[in-house]
């Protein structure tokens, strides 16, 4: 890390107990998530989008332009991952965002339900150069009420991009698979690999269920014993290198270490509305089950788009002096602590009782339970 640019002139200083605390300045952004639609022409049983409290839309094109001139701003900035809580090809201008990106030669990923990749789509996805296509697939064996199966869907539109990556000799983009394990899928868990392989993906990223209401709770494999958890992930291991296909896997059983992968591979997200948000668990409102313990996640913004440029908002003393408590995983620890049953402070994520807010505490994605691509 030492190529990252410092300015030892300016910073950011705060006090932590005894001390004073004085951080440099830098520019350490090296990928955006970029919510361009919080929109989408699906309505999943168990997506964030149906128990969320605010409302949803598109990204303004101007925001997004005012975005691009501040990529200069960040020498160590590489990717631009579309994702988020909606659909990003649902944006009418999702192609040029994608063009404009590329343009500025920065690395273009997305995250995709698939089901709007036409033909036209795969060509141009594959024209433009995109450098790798998530797909959250699905394999679920017991469905939720009025929920049909996807796999079919999502399998076609792999098939579909990789006929046009032959077509044009291209090696781009790579195609992933995005899984969410449950009690439902996990007996054929060490299936899918194969299955995937036959249609192109080389890269299958597999997490947990973050559930969003009782019933969801019943769906869960978390947590595992430790030879529980090796069993499982073995399993998946194996079948992933019989069929070829890289796996990425999230823990099963409960993990005292607490590690923030957005903040540790210096991401940031921006939300449909312009918002400058530090993950995607504190992008918007919505309750949450945490080991069969409801809470509400409450969205954390540190600034607009709409509002100040986005080396404003990094440079902010709030978002700083956060990011550094993250990356040294100093803040409250409620899945350790034996006051859990009778404490408030775990009903939202709004503070903790070190005084932190956001709070961390009892993130799922902090323990390696939950991942996104």
């Amino acid at each position: 890390m030492n190529d990252l640019p410092i300015d030892s002139t300016s910073g950011v200083r705060f006090s932590l107990e005894d001390s004073t605390i004085f951080i440099p300045r830098d520019r350490r952004l090296r990928k955006l998530y970029l919510e361009l639609s919080s929109r989408c022409n699906l309505s999943c049983p168990m997506c964030f989008r149906l128990f969320r409290k605010d409302g949803e839309g598109d990204l303004d094109w101007s925001v997004y332009e005012n975005l691009l001139q501040s990529v200069g701003d960040f020498p160590h900035l590489e990717t631009f991952h579309f994702a988020g809580l909606g659909e990003p090809l649902v944006h009418p201008r999702f192609l040029d965002a994608v063009r404009c990106a590329k343009a500025r030669g920065l690395r273009v990923s997305l995250t995709t339900n698939g089901t709007l990749v036409t033909r036209e789509m795969a060509r141009e996805l594959v024209a433009l150069g995109v450098d790798a296509v998530d797909i959250s697939f699905e394999a679920e064996r017991t469905l939720l009420p009025g929920r049909e199966t996807l796999a079919a869907a999502h399998l076609e539109t792999f098939r579909m991009l990789r006929e046009e990556k032959k077509r044009a000799g291209r090696f781009l983009p790579e195609l992933r698979a995005a899984f969410v394990l449950t009690r439902s899928n996990v007996d054929n868990a060490a299936d899918i690999p194969a299955t995937l392989s036959s249609v192109g993906v080389t890269v299958l990223s597999m997490s947990n269920l973050v559930p969003l209401t009782k019933e969801l709770t019943k769906l869960v494999l978390y947590p595992l014993s430790l030879e529980e958890e090796a069993r499982l992930q073995r399993k998946i291991f194996v079948a992933c290198q019989r069929a070829g296909v890289t796996a990425l896997l999230p823990r099963f059983a409960l993990s005292s270490e607490k590690h923030c992968n957005f903040v540790r591979s210096e991401s940031a997200v921006i939300r449909s509305d312009g918002a400058v948000v530090p993950c995607y668990r504190l992008a918007h409102t919505y309750p949450e089950w945490v080991l069969g313990r409801e809470k509400t996640v409450v969205a954390a913004s540190f600034g607009s788009l709409r509002e100040r440029s986005l080396p404003a908002i990094w440079d902010d003393e709030r978002y700083v002096s956060f990011r550094w408590r993250l990356r040294r995983a100093l803040y409250a620890s409620c899945l350790d602590c034996h006051l859990l049953p009778v404490c408030e402070y775990p009903k939202t994520t709004e503070s903790d009782c070190w005084g932190d807010s956001p709070a961390c505490s009892d993130c799922l994605w902090d323990r390696n339970l939950v991942r996104c691509p």
